[in-house]
């Protein structure tokens, strides 16, 4: 019983060695904050907000979030895919979900590709509205081109 024990222990601490040693070699994100302005989301197939302000030169106020669902107008949430177009070539792509009847809204974003001068881009961000009803993207992220 004691070796089976030891044998379970010890394949435990390997374990969580190796996740620790993952962790360590995993690249570091960087901040990334945005505020959107979402006046014009219609809830239709695409709807978009526009970027007000951004953190990353990469992606510009002006820059556009497309939302191609499938849930953009549900009275309780928004389950969509998102693309963050820059503009002819210069997009990221992921997948947002946000809880937009709770007080405040709240939600999550992860981005996982990208093209052009946002290509290698990567970011997980929370999601929130102030009350001027600007919506907030506050996480982090990789970029591997260049205009970080």
């Amino acid at each position: 019983m004691r070796s089976v024990i030891l044998v379970v222990l010890a394949a435990t601490g390997f374990g969580l060695a190796a996740s620790a040693a993952s962790a360590a070699d995993a690249p570091k994100m960087k901040p990334l904050k945005i505020a959107k302005d979402c006046s014009k989301y219609s809830g239709e197939t695409p709807s978009f907000c526009t970027i007000v302000e951004s953190n990353l030169t990469a992606i510009p106020a002006g820059t556009k979030i497309l939302y191609y669902g499938p849930v953009t107008n549900s009275p309780l949430f928004t389950s969509s895919s998102a693309v963050i177009s820059v503009g002819p070539g210069d997009t990221a792509v992921g997948y947002c979900v946000v809880y937009d009847t709770a007080n405040p809204p709240i939600g999550t974003c992860a981005f996982n590709a990208g093209s052009g001068t946002l290509a290698g881009f990567q970011a997980v961000v929370s999601v929130t509205v102030d009350a001027k009803q600007v919506w907030h993207w506050d996480g982090g992220y990789l970029l591997s081109s260049v205009g970080q």
